[in-house]
């Protein structure tokens, strides 16, 4: 019997505004459920946000995990030295080889960025989220209430991947910053039932009917799929801080797609992603402090 061949081809870059791309060229590997003989072409790849890197970690990881890669499958590399570079510095090649590789360069400190990292329970993603958190604050001032919070949303929306996503994975998280571009991202990815079926677990939300108006949904205070364990205020949280930030909130989940902040842009896309992607998009030249808006919000905070 002839093996099944499947193939994704990535070309150029992938910013936060290309995730819908990415999702679309990587569909038949997100899709595959029997084992075929898979190869991923990034020869033509320049580059990846850290979205597009946690994405394309956890489809390639999410392969290999479950048996999925018959012999034969290949993952050629960037021909841009830089691009292949920028790959093994984030972990990409780790994580999907198991192996410690030969890297044509000498490792840096992670400083103002964070490798691709993956995380499947408690002790992971709080561990993993403190590492995001304390990249971002090597890059932009931000004072102590305003890290406190990240840390509490970032640990919440990791945890809302653990507890109601049913990834076959876990997460992955990574974060990069863009001193010339004065921007910094962090992102969390899975590969999940996404936002919709995650709120439906709460019969309080068993009627939303489109995965925009769940995300939307989601961006509230005090919505969780399980109220009994986390508060629902981790993207809320998150949306408050790039707001006052000047940043962006970015999720794709299922058919949809948000773009909140300063400014919010909603879209139905045709391809499904079984899943949910969140980057925050902060920038640097802005403080991060949200001191008078957390008080609105949740009232005069514990300096205890």
């Amino acid at each position: 019997m002839a093996v099944e061949e499947v193939r994704a081809e990535l070309s150029g870059g992938y910013p936060i505004e290309q995730m819908d791309r990415l999702v679309r060229q990587l569909q038949n590997l997100i899709e595959m459920d029997s084992p075929a003989r898979v190869t991923i072409d990034l020869a033509r790849l320049a580059h990846v946000c850290p979205a597009a890197l946690a994405l394309l970690t956890a489809v390639a990881v999410r392969l290999v995990e479950e048996g999925l890669l018959e012999e034969g499958s290949t993952v050629d590399g960037p021909r841009s030295p830089l691009t292949a570079r920028y790959l093994m510095r984030m972990d990409f090649v780790r994580l999907i080889t198991r192996e410690e590789q030969e890297e044509p360069f000498e490792r840096r400190d992670d400083v103002g960025f964070r490798p691709a990292r993956m995380f499947s329970g408690a002790d992971d993603y709080h561990r993993v989220c403190a590492d995001m958190v304390a990249a971002l604050g090597e890059r932009m001032p931000a004072d102590r209430h305003s890290i406190a919070s990240l840390r509490i949303a970032l640990d919440e929306i990791a945890e809302n991947v653990v507890h109601h996503a049913a990834s076959p994975i876990g997460g992955v998280a990574a974060a990069q910053g863009y001193p010339k571009k004065r921007k910094f991202e962090i992102a969390i990815v899975d590969l999940g039932v996404g936002i919709q079926a995650s709120l439906k677990q709460n019969p309080a939300y068993a009627d939303v009917s489109s995965d925009v108006d769940a995300i939307r949904l989601a961006l509230k205070k005090y919505v969780s799929a399980t109220p009994e364990r986390n508060g629902g205020t981790g993207l809320f949280v998150a949306n408050l801080l790039m707001e006052a930030n000047g940043g962006t909130l970015a999720i794709r989940s299922g058919h949809g797609a948000v773009f909140s902040g300063v400014e919010e842009f909603a879209f139905e896309r045709e391809i499904y992603f079984p899943g949910t992607m969140v980057a925050l998009r902060a920038r640097t030249d802005n403080p991060l402090d949200i001191n008078e808006i957390l008080t609105r919000e949740f009232g005069p905070p514990d300096d205890s």
